[in-house]
Protein backbone atom coordinates (compact mmCIF):
# COMPACT_ATOMS: atom_id res chain seq x y z
CA UNK A 1 0.00 0.00 0.00
CA UNK A 2 1.32 3.32 -0.39
CA UNK A 3 1.20 6.15 2.01
CA UNK A 4 -0.98 8.95 1.75
CA UNK A 5 0.07 12.18 1.97
CA UNK A 6 -1.37 14.89 4.76
CA UNK A 7 -2.78 16.56 1.23
CA UNK A 8 -4.76 13.65 0.57
CA UNK A 9 -6.17 13.01 3.93
CA UNK A 10 -7.36 16.53 4.23
CA UNK A 11 -9.27 16.12 1.06
CA UNK A 12 -10.60 13.17 1.57
CA UNK A 13 -12.59 14.44 4.45
CA UNK A 14 -15.46 14.62 2.47
CA UNK A 15 -16.05 11.30 0.82
CA UNK A 16 -17.91 8.48 2.31
CA UNK A 17 -15.90 6.27 4.15
CA UNK A 18 -17.02 2.06 4.42
CA UNK A 19 -18.44 1.72 7.59
CA UNK A 20 -17.52 -1.27 9.96
CA UNK A 21 -20.72 -2.92 9.88
CA UNK A 22 -20.69 -1.96 5.57
CA UNK A 23 -17.03 -3.71 5.87
CA UNK A 24 -18.81 -6.88 7.59
CA UNK A 25 -21.99 -7.60 5.24
CA UNK A 26 -19.56 -7.16 2.00
CA UNK A 27 -17.20 -9.90 3.60
CA UNK A 28 -20.34 -12.26 4.42
CA UNK A 29 -21.79 -11.54 0.96
CA UNK A 30 -18.57 -12.84 -0.90
CA UNK A 31 -17.74 -15.95 1.87
CA UNK A 32 -21.30 -16.91 0.88
CA UNK A 33 -20.63 -16.06 -2.65
CA UNK A 34 -17.37 -18.48 -2.46
CA UNK A 35 -19.30 -21.15 -0.05
CA UNK A 36 -21.88 -21.43 -3.49
CA UNK A 37 -19.02 -21.31 -5.92
CA UNK A 38 -17.57 -24.17 -3.97
CA UNK A 39 -20.23 -26.23 -3.05
CA UNK A 40 -19.65 -29.83 -3.72
CA UNK A 41 -15.75 -29.55 -3.39
CA UNK A 42 -13.74 -30.31 -0.18
CA UNK A 43 -12.81 -26.40 0.06
CA UNK A 44 -14.38 -23.90 2.09
CA UNK A 45 -11.96 -20.45 0.72
CA UNK A 46 -10.25 -19.20 -1.89
CA UNK A 47 -6.95 -20.14 -0.37
CA UNK A 48 -7.91 -23.54 -0.11
CA UNK A 49 -8.39 -24.15 -3.88
CA UNK A 50 -5.61 -26.03 -5.58
CA UNK A 51 -4.07 -24.12 -8.48
CA UNK A 52 -5.01 -27.02 -11.41
CA UNK A 53 -8.40 -26.88 -10.02
CA UNK A 54 -8.18 -23.00 -10.39
CA UNK A 55 -7.04 -23.23 -13.92
CA UNK A 56 -9.03 -26.48 -15.13
CA UNK A 57 -11.37 -26.18 -18.28
CA UNK A 58 -14.82 -25.11 -15.96
CA UNK A 59 -12.99 -22.27 -14.35
CA UNK A 60 -10.76 -21.15 -17.10
CA UNK A 61 -10.27 -17.28 -17.42
CA UNK A 62 -10.00 -16.02 -21.02
CA UNK A 63 -7.05 -14.90 -22.00
CA UNK A 64 -7.61 -11.29 -22.29
CA UNK A 65 -8.45 -11.64 -18.67
CA UNK A 66 -5.27 -13.28 -17.71
CA UNK A 67 -2.67 -11.32 -20.19
CA UNK A 68 -0.88 -9.70 -17.22
CA UNK A 69 -0.44 -12.68 -15.25
CA UNK A 70 0.19 -14.50 -17.87
CA UNK A 71 3.47 -11.78 -19.26
CA UNK A 72 4.51 -11.89 -15.52
CA UNK A 73 4.93 -15.78 -15.75
CA UNK A 74 6.97 -15.66 -18.89
CA UNK A 75 8.91 -12.56 -17.80
CA UNK A 76 10.04 -14.90 -14.22
CA UNK A 77 8.24 -12.27 -12.33
CA UNK A 78 6.47 -14.85 -10.65
CA UNK A 79 6.15 -18.67 -10.58
CA UNK A 80 3.54 -21.00 -11.61
CA UNK A 81 3.14 -21.15 -7.33
CA UNK A 82 2.48 -17.26 -7.55
CA UNK A 83 0.32 -17.54 -10.95
CA UNK A 84 -1.90 -20.14 -8.74
CA UNK A 85 -1.68 -17.27 -5.58
CA UNK A 86 -2.48 -14.67 -7.80
CA UNK A 87 -5.56 -16.49 -9.26
CA UNK A 88 -6.77 -17.22 -6.01
CA UNK A 89 -6.62 -13.51 -4.34
CA UNK A 90 -7.96 -12.44 -7.93
CA UNK A 91 -11.14 -15.22 -7.29
CA UNK A 92 -11.43 -13.12 -3.61
CA UNK A 93 -11.66 -9.98 -4.99
CA UNK A 94 -14.30 -10.82 -7.59
CA UNK A 95 -15.88 -12.69 -4.33
CA UNK A 96 -16.07 -9.27 -2.83
CA UNK A 97 -16.85 -6.97 -6.01
CA UNK A 98 -19.76 -9.39 -6.69
CA UNK A 99 -18.68 -10.36 -9.93
CA UNK A 100 -19.70 -13.97 -11.13
CA UNK A 101 -15.80 -14.68 -12.45
CA UNK A 102 -12.52 -12.08 -11.91
CA UNK A 103 -12.10 -9.73 -14.65
CA UNK A 104 -8.89 -7.45 -15.72
CA UNK A 105 -9.25 -5.35 -12.85
CA UNK A 106 -8.96 -8.14 -10.35
CA UNK A 107 -6.41 -9.68 -11.73
CA UNK A 108 -4.40 -6.59 -11.78
CA UNK A 109 -5.63 -5.71 -8.60
CA UNK A 110 -4.24 -9.48 -7.03
CA UNK A 111 -0.97 -8.91 -9.10
CA UNK A 112 -0.40 -5.61 -7.49
CA UNK A 113 -0.86 -6.71 -4.08
CA UNK A 114 1.08 -10.30 -5.11
CA UNK A 115 4.52 -7.90 -6.53
CA UNK A 116 3.65 -4.41 -6.66
CA UNK A 117 3.25 -5.22 -10.68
Amino acid sequence: MRRITSAELAVSGDEQRLTSSAARQTVALARQRTAERLSGTPWTTNGQVPGPWLRSRERMLSRAVTAPLDRALERGAITMRGYDRVLRVAWTLSDLDGTGRPDARQIGRALFLRKGI
